[in-house]
């Protein structure tokens, strides 16, 4: 691929919308996404409109939790691409493949996790599927950072950002989400409770050195 300054203007301005679209695109995506998640109480809101809504919220504690997880996971993939995708100025297919494969997962995120908040809170099985589930959004992500990292040409010239400061965060989620399963084969309580290090990870990350974004 050419140098982008060497690049017609015409070309240049071709591939900045097409890279724009993909933003657009992906944050359509996980807009649905969370969307998505909120469905379930929405039919649980209407099962009964005579129930008290403190007796419901009580019966039901377990999706409305499961809601809340879920929806904070998301938004962290949702930052973590904002933050990777922030001084691209092209894109090949490659890239544009893994977003792909990676957004199938997100909108696909809803499924394991309604299955994990309506089985017994000892079945093992849901809660791996659901790990499992973000384990591989998680390397997805890992992914994209590396073939950007990977790939100069992509970036603007002016990104001041190192290797490690673009793989590092997704390497600590990933590897999270793998500690979760881990934890899971012995206890589903303590697998599911390990996803609070994504925050110790998040606020890690968020404390090295960063560039302001580009608006």
């Amino acid at each position: 691929m050419s140098d982008p300054a060497g690049t017609p203007a015409s070309e240049r301005e071709r591939r900045g919308r097409t890279l724009d679209r993909a933003v657009s695109f992906s944050d359509a995506v996980m807009s649905i996404a969370l969307t998505l998640l909120v469905l379930p109480l929405v039919d649980i809101a209407t099962d009964d409109p005579e129930e008290p809504i403190l007796h419901q919220l009580d019966r039901f504690a377990p999706q409305a939790f499961g809601f809340v997880v879920s929806f904070l996971v998301i938004a962290q993939f949702w930052g973590a691409h904002r933050r990777l995708w922030a001084y691209l100025v092209d894109l090949d297919e490659r890239l544009l493949t893994i977003n792909t494969l990676w957004l199938l997962l997100i909108v696909f995120l809803p499924y394991p996790t309604a299955r994990l908040f309506s089985t017994e809170a000892n079945d093992a099985g849901a809660a791996i599927f659901y790990l499992l589930v973000l384990f591989g959004i998680g390397a997805l992500m890992l992914c994209q950072a590396w073939y950007i990292a990977m790939h100069p040409e992509l970036r603007d010239p002016d990104d001041p950002r190192s290797l490690r400061d673009q793989i590092l965060p997704t390497v600590g989620t990933t590897a999270v989400f793998a500690l979760a399963i881990l934890l899971t084969l012995v206890n589903r309580n303590a697998g599911l409770l390990s996803l609070l290090l994504l925050f110790v990870v998040q606020r890690f990350s968020a404390q090295r050195p960063r560039p302001e974004t580009r608006s």
